[in-house]
């Protein structure tokens, strides 16, 4: 009595074969799609929320983070640099968002002041030889500035 083959067995050659005949039926299939019925006629391109409310949720995000919570930023402020953009990002978008309101630029001007003192001082590489009462000066400007642009941002309608 004969054991019937293991798949491990069949033919190298078939089985290859195989995968060509279906690699050439899959793009086939794929050209196939494409007609000068459906050129360009794919939705646009997304694009990031430029909304008021977009950055209010961004905004919650960004002081939930350790770095605008922790009380003492001594061990925390090497691991800054990421907040410090996400926050400069938060500003921008609100003053985007509402760029007549003072209530938001100000703010927005002021975290964004409080952004380059940190990447001037040299915090931002989170390296030991920075001057950390400096960065954490810095930081520090920057959450107060985050407050006042929170305070903006929930008052503006």
């Amino acid at each position: 009595m004969a054991t019937p083959p293991r798949p491990c067995d069949r033919n190298p050659v078939v089985a290859s074969g195989r995968v060509v005949v279906g690699l050439l039926l899959a793009v086939l299939a794929l050209a196939g799609c494409s007609s000068e019925y459906t050129e360009g006629t794919s939705a646009p391109a997304a694009r990031p929320d430029g909304s008021l409310e977009a950055a209010r949720t961004k905004l919650r995000l960004v002081q939930q983070d350790p770095c605008y919570t922790v009380a003492d930023l001594t061990r925390q402020w090497p691991v800054c640099a990421r907040w410090e953009e996400e926050v400069l990002n938060v500003g921008n978008a609100a003053a985007g968002a509402r760029p007549d309101d003072r209530e938001i630029t100000d703010p927005a001007l002021a975290v964004r002041t409080g952004h380059e003192h940190f990447v001037r001082g040299g915090c931002a590489t989170g390296a030991t030889p920075a001057d950390t009462p400096r960065c954490i000066g810095a930081i520090e400007e920057t959450r107060t500035a985050v407050t006042r642009l929170a305070q903006g941002m929930s008052a503006a309608r």
